[in-house]
């Protein structure tokens, strides 16, 4: 397809993106790319490529061992505490969080099409305060006897880096400072959940660009660069809050 001249003119000529879609488009790229699992996308009547959607979905679908348009959630009993499942129950959910975070880079190589359409994230900070309230709540439930201390209400109260036990919370009751301490505690743990999910979306991104049909377009790779390098840099941030 003549879209495919997207990666080969950023290949041979030291052409940056902008450059190489221009060049795409004086020979019309109404065929599109080929794209994630084969599919074409971005041409005339063709799904549009969404890079930083159709990159954690690729992503999700390669370390959870599965076909990469599988868009089906993975059921909790095949999951086996695995991670990524774990985290995100399917694909749509990871990519739901990706581009929250990290925004949208739509293109489109069509002739009459708006070539790039680009949407920005929140970043990481305002799933911070999300989280922190819910995590809080979960606490406060917990110390006030509202809710029982059972497996799911401890595990709703903290994460996986940083669990609460039924330890923790008995210690707590007890304590005089316990609002503040409940604070620091559902702090640390709204972080930590934070942390760890943009550092396993960084790994659905990379194993997402290793997807054949991403890593031989040159246009895609530049972007998904992109989106990592600004993924990487709200993760340094975080660790030195952490800190």
């Amino acid at each position: 397809a003549e879209g495919q001249a997207l990666g080969a003119t950023l290949a041979s000529g030291g052409k940056d993106a902008v450059s190489a879609l221009e060049v795409v488009e004086k020979k019309g790229g109404n065929d599109g790319v080929t794209w994630v699992g084969g599919d074409k996308a971005g041409g005339s009547g063709q799904k549009p490529i969404r890079i930083v959607n159709d990159v954690t979905r690729a992503g999700y679908n390669l370390l959870t061992s599965r076909s990469v348009k599988d868009s089906s959630s993975v059921p909790s009993a095949s999951c086996n505490n695995g991670l990524v499942c774990n985290t995100w129950s399917s694909p749509q959910e990871a990519a739901a969080f990706a581009t929250r975070v990290l925004g949208e880079q739509q293109q489109q190589t069509c002739e009459g099409c708006q070539k790039t359409v680009t949407a920005a994230g929140v970043g990481l900070t305002p799933l911070i305060q999300e989280t922190y309230d819910k995590k809080l709540q979960s606490l406060q439930e917990l110390l006030s006897k509202s809710k029982p201390l059972t497996a799911e209400n401890l595990a709703a109260a903290g994460t996986d880096a940083l669990p609460i036990t039924r330890g923790v919370i008995e210690a707590l009751r007890d304590e005089r400072d316990q609002d503040v301490l409940a604070r620091r505690l559902a702090s640390d743990v709204s972080l930590m959940d934070v942390l760890s999910k943009a550092l396993l979306l960084q790994r659905l991104m990379f194993a997402g660009a290793k997807e054949p049909n991403v890593a031989a377009n040159g246009l895609a790779t530049q972007a998904v660069d992109q989106q990592t390098s600004l993924l990487q840099q709200e993760i340094s941030n975080l660790k030195t809050e952490l800190e």
